[in-house]
C-alpha cells in the first residue's frame, strides 16, 4: 500500500501526525522485519461482491484449517518474524473461533489485525476484539449507501458497516475504510471519503481492481489507464487538502504500485525538486510491489501464495511444510530479483526500483508473461523514459 498522506507530509517537510496502526504500511520502509501475513481464515461470506478476490462462497468450507491447525500456523509464523497477521476471509467474523485465534496470536507476540465487511461488529463484539488484541480493523465499503448495498448484496450493509467502524473506534481500535474502485463507483469516492472524514476514521484506502477471484476474467468494469490516472491525481489533491484542513483521516492507495512514481511527479510539480527527492528516496526504500517478500497470503486450506490475489501461484501448504521452508520456493527467489527480470517498458522505466512492475496477477490475467508489464500502468512513455529523475541519494 502507498501511504499517500504520510508521503505528502514528508514532501512538505512536516512529520506524520499519525503513526500507521500496528506498524501497518511502515514495514516496507524498515529492514529486518518479516512479512505481513494475510490469513484467509475462512472462504465463506455473508456478502457477494463482484470483485471478490477470494471468490467467497456461502457456506463454510469443510477443509478450513481447524483451531489447532490455526494455532500451529501462528506458532510457525514466529519463525519468520511475521510483522503482522491480518485475519481475513471470506468474512472472518463468521468463524466461531475467531476470537480465540486472535487471542492466541496476541499471546505469542503477533500483531493481530482484522479485514472485515464490518456488519457483524457490534459494540460488544468490538470490545471483545480490542480485548483479544486487535489493533486495526479494515472495513470494506464500496460506495454510497444505495450502490454499496446493491453491489455487495446486503440490505443495510452500508449502515451496518459504518456502525461497525464507529463501534471499533469507540473500543479504542484504529479503523480504515477500504473501497475497491471500478467504473461503477469511481464517481462516489469523494462522497464516501466525506463520510469517513466526518466520522473521524483514521484511514481511507482506495484499492485498484486486481484481476483475481471473481474479477479474474471480467475486466470490463475496470477503469482505463486514462481514467485511473485522473482519479489518482484527484485523490492526491484531496489528500493534500485534508492535510491543510487538519483532518484525522489519512489517504492510502493499493493495488497499483505505479501510484508511487505518479506521486513523485505530483510532488515535483506542487512542491519542487527537493521535496520530490525526499519522496523518491522513501519510495525506493519501500520498494514497490513486494508479493512473496514483504507480504504473503495463506488461504483457508493452508495453501501459501505470494499475496492474497495471486492464488494461482502456490508455494506450498502449511499443513505439510514449515513456512520457512515454503518461502524457499524458487518463485520467491525470482520475485526478489524481479527488477532484473521485468520486460517491455518496465525494463527501461526510470522508476522500476520504486514500482517493481506492480502486480504480476494483472500481467498474467491479461495474457502476458510473468514478467510482462502490468497493463494498468498509466505513466506516459515520456515519464517512463524521464532522463532528469532526481537521484534518490542526492
Amino acid at each position: 500500500m502507498l501511504m499517500v498522506s504520510e508521503l505528502l507530509e514528508l514532501a512538505r517537510g512536516t512529520p506524520p501526525k499519525i503513526v500507521p496502526p500496528g506498524g501497518a504500511g511502515q514495514g516496507r520502509y524498515v529492514t529486518g522485519l518479516g512479512p505481513v501475513v494475510v490469513w484467509n481464515v475462512c472462504k465463506h461470506c455473508n456478502m457477494h461482491c463482484p470483485h471478490c478476490y477470494a471468490a467467497a462462497i456461502t457456506r463454510p468450507d469443510d477443509q478450513d484449517l481447524g483451531f489447532e491447525e490455526g494455532c500451529h500456523l501462528l506458532d510457525d509464523l514466529r519463525t519468520i518474524d511475521a510483522m503482522a497477521v491480518i485475519f481475513s476471509g471470506g468474512e472472518p467474523m463468521l468463524r466461531r473461533d475467531i476470537l480465540p485465534l486472535i487471542r492466541y496470536a496476541k499471546k505469542i507476540g503477533h500483531r493481530p489485525q482484522l479485514s472485515s465487511n464490518g456488519v457483524m461488529i457490534t459494540h460488544e463484539v468490538a470490545r471483545d476484539l480490542a480485548a483479544a488484541g486487535v489493533e486495526y480493523v479494515g472495513i470494506s465499503i464500496d460506495g454510497t449507501q444505495e450502490f454499496n448495498d446493491r453491489y455487495r448484496g446486503m440490505e443495510q450493509g452500508y449502515e451496518r458497516a459504518f456502525r461497525g467502524a464507529d463501534a471499533s473506534l469507540a473500543a479504542g481500535m484504529k479503523v480504515g475504510i477500504r473501497m475497491t474502485v471500478s467504473r461503477q463507483n469511481s464517481g462516489q469516492i469523494h462522497e464516501l471519503l466525506d463520510e469517513v472524514v466526518r466520522r473521524r476514521i483514521q484511514r481511507f484506502y482506495v484499492s485498484h481492481l486486481v484481476y483475481s477471484g471473481r474479477a479474474r476474467d471480467d475486466h470490463s468494469y475496470d477503469l482505463s489507464v486514462t481514467e485511473n490516472r485522473a482519479l489518482v491525481e484527484e485523490l492526491f489533491t484531496r489528500a493534500d487538502r485534508l492535510l491543510d484542513e487538519g483532518a484525522v483521516t489519512r489517504v492510502v492507495t493499493g493495488g497499483n504500485d505505479v501510484d508511487g512514481p505518479f506521486l513523485y511527479f505530483y510532488v515535483l510539480k506542487r512542491y519542487g525538486e527537493l521535496a520530490a527527492r525526499r519522496v523518491l528516496k522513501r519510495l525506493e526504500a519501500r520498494g514497490g510491489n513486494s508479493a512473496g517478500e514483504k507480504v504473503i497470503n495463506i488461504d483457508n486450506r493452508g495453501n501459501v501464495h505470494p499475496d492474497q490475489f495471486w492464488t494461482d501461484a502456490r508455494l506450498g501448504n502449511v499443513r505439510h511444510t514449515p513456512i520457512a521452508e515454503i518461502l524457499r520456493h524458487p518463485l520467491v527467489g525470482e520475485l526478489r530479483s524481479r527488477v532484473e527480470r521485468l520486460e517491455g517498458k518496465c525494463r527501461e522505466c526510470a522508476f522500476k526500483a520504486a514500482c517493481r512492475g506492480s502486480h504480476r496477477e494483472r500481467a498474467l490475467a491479461s495474457g502476458g508473461g510473468l514478467w510482462s508489464p502490468d497493463p494498468s500502468c498509466y505513466l506516459t512513455d515520456a515519464e517512463i523514459r524521464r532522463e532528469t529523475v532526481c537521484e534518490a541519494t542526492a
